[in-house]
């Protein structure tokens, strides 16, 4: 679970497939160890150890900067996003706990993990397709950073805490944004 917002020291954050968020115990362990300012802290929630007792942090900024890249991640939340939830054999959109990686070129005839090689399929398709070659809906390609921005935009997103919002470039997740409070 990640619980705490990861920014730049341009205050923005470091990545954007998904949004830069880490778990609140390593963002309580970058603090101890100097590698990050707590920006906002979680108003209601603390964690203790027999020694001591402090806030989660809910927005951290990094002290040295790290260089932004704009390639997109070869991650099975980003294909689900590239193929828009949708099995790229069948056609039908599912939820993304539903969905596989399936290699069109299967591994066990030489296919690599590529994103030119690789699409997103629903359970059923992935099992009956098996080490078989079938041609996918789409040919799988390499996504652009802007062309993902977009469809990222029209993807659910859940802002753990209201700071977030602050640094969250205006428009990159429109009406779908949920604050959990």
């Amino acid at each position: 679970m990640s619980d705490t917002l990861l920014l730049n020291t341009s205050g923005q954050p470091i990545s954007s497939f998904p949004v830069s968020t880490i778990d609140w115990r390593r963002a309580i362990k970058l603090h101890f160890l100097d590698k990050v300012t707590v920006l906002e802290w979680y108003d209601d929630w603390r964690v203790s150890s027999p020694t001591t007792t402090m806030q989660v942090p809910a927005t951290v900024m990094i002290k040295q900067f790290q260089k932004i890249d704009h390639n997109v991640c070869f991650n099975r939340q980003n294909l689900a996003i590239r193929d828009e939830y949708s099995c790229m054999y069948c056609g039908q959109e599912h939820d993304f706990k539903d969905l596989t990686i399936d290699h069109v070129v299967p591994r066990s005839k030489g296919g690599k993990s590529t994103w030119e090689n690789c699409v997103i399929s629903c359970k059923t398709c992935n099992v009956a397709k098996g080490s078989k070659l079938w041609k996918p809906r789409f040919e799988p390609k390499i996504p652009t950073y802007y062309h993902m921005a977009a469809l990222r935009s029209r993807s659910p997103f859940e802002v753990k805490h209201i700071s977030w919002l602050d640094y969250i470039p205006n428009g990159e997740y429109n009406e779908t944004i949920s604050i959990r409070m």
